[in-house]
């Protein structure tokens, strides 16, 4: 455990995994919603729902134990992250 928080070191150390592991399950959730609502950046549930699986498919990679991404794993990291960034205040119904 770190002596300031009552997190386990290691969760601290790889931050960035803890953090993906407990968005993980929640965006694969809310993509499942029957919502009611859409960014006006989107026409159709269709495309916000293709976009919520982008950032799915971006914390399953983060989640991963691993640092070595691929080139193409890069990209669907970044794009699913951009995509998290600037739509992360549309995730509720």
């Amino acid at each position: 455990m770190c002596k300031e928080e009552t997190f386990p070191v290691e969760e601290v150390w790889g931050t960035y995994h803890a953090i993906a592991r407990m968005i993980l399950p929640r965006l694969k959730a809310f993509k499942l919603l029957d919502k009611h609502g859409l960014p006006v950046d989107f026409d159709d549930m269709e495309r916000w729902d293709n976009a919520i699986q982008k950032m799915i498919d971006a914390f399953e990679l983060l989640s991963l134990n691993h640092s070595a991404f691929t080139t193409e794993e890069n990209r669907t990291t970044e794009q699913g992250l951009d995509l998290f960034r600037k739509y992360f205040r549309n995730l509720w119904d």
